[in-house]
């Protein structure tokens, strides 16, 4: 990130005070920039809440603070409408992954034709990846994410840069640092994806992570069937604020016969709901929440889930009718 270039920016938009979002992973820098951007005589003012992604904006909290821009490091425009102006920042790192996919070239055979994603940090790295492994003789593919039409963008709620491709592809490569985003995009498809890390040098086949997290999606179904007490999980996050879709699922819980009640909090932690008695817990926020359930000690279902619950139940109820209807005594 070029500081002197974002300062031109601020400038630019003619900000007197600022409040600056950015995720911990940069933390380390943000008091640099903070005194930067002071010396051009903007108040700056730091949020040291966690920053989840632009769906995540503390506009709300700025304009109270008196501020009248908000600066959000680290991710592009999730479609949230803010009640002042952002300006986003997505804090590019320059990397070049030619020599790491080199060394990895071998557990890429058998996949001839790739659709290659990775996050914001490093979308300037695909196109040169691209190139090389054209020259390898690998047909590579992109579809555009829908949210911000950048070709090959992973967002760990959003597959729709990979989806589109999933009949034309043997395999999905993710380039790019963690799990958490080609790990979604696994549990959505039954093509192999495949996570390149490019932290710790790695070529991860995730087949098997998101087998094991089937089975336990599978495994915390059975323990919803007879459970009682449903908790559903809503945030007050803009961009992950699902109140009707909350509402919903309360109804549909209820109809089979369950007690739920919607939780509302902005950060979901296990601490705020430690003294409800909550047998299963429903995430209607952030797809991040599914996988935390060994952190709260309970089964986590997703909204997918109760709707299949539900389906199960009706199919349940039918073949129970027509057994009764078949023992019925005839005239």
């Amino acid at each position: 990130m070029d500081i002197d270039v974002l300062v031109t920016r601020l400038a630019s938009q003619g900000a007197k005070r600022i409040y600056i979002q950015a995720p911990e992973g940069l933390k380390t820098r943000v008091q640099e920039i903070a005194s930067r951007i002071e010396a051009q005589g903007i108040e700056v003012l730091l949020g040291c809440d966690p920053t989840y992604g632009a769906c995540d904006l503390r506009d709300k909290e700025a304009k109270a603070l008196g501020c009248d821009l908000l600066l959000h490091i680290g991710h592009t425009d999730f479609g949230v409408r803010p009640v002042l102006p952002v300006l986003y920042e997505p804090y590019a790192i320059p990397i070049d992954l030619v020599p790491l996919l080199e060394r990895h070239l071998p557990g890429l055979e058998g996949y001839r034709t790739l659709s290659l994603l990775t996050t914001i940090q490093f979308a300037d790295a695909l196109e040169p990846a691209a190139r090389f492994l054209e020259r390898q003789g690998k047909r590579i593919l992109f579809a555009k994410q829908a949210r911000n039409q950048r070709e090959g963008l992973l967002l760990g709620c959003d597959w729709t840069a990979a989806l589109p491709l999933e009949k034309e592809v043997d395999a999905y490569l993710y380039l790019g640092s963690g799990r958490f985003h080609p790990l979604g995009l696994a549990l959505k498809t039954e093509k192999p994806v495949l996570a390149l890390d490019v932290e710790q040098g790695t070529l991860t086949d995730l087949g098997k992570e998101r087998d094991r997290l089937l089975r336990i999606k599978t495994y915390h179904r059975g323990i919803a069937k007879d459970a009682t007490t449903f908790g559903i999980l809503l945030t007050m996050k803009e961009g992950q604020g699902f109140v009707r879709q909350a509402f919903h699922l309360k109804t549909a819980l209820q109809a089979m016969g369950k007690q739920a009640w919607i939780l509302v909090m902005d950060e979901i932690s296990p601490a705020k709901i430690a003294g409800m008695k909550l047998d299963v817990l429903v995430n209607c926020a952030c797809p991040r929440m599914d996988e935390d359930f060994s952190l709260f000690k309970k089964p986590i279902l997703n909204p997918a889930d109760v709707y299949q619950l539900q389906r199960e139940a009706a199919a349940a109820d039918a073949h129970v009718m027509v057994e009764e209807s078949a023992a019925a005594p005839r005239a």
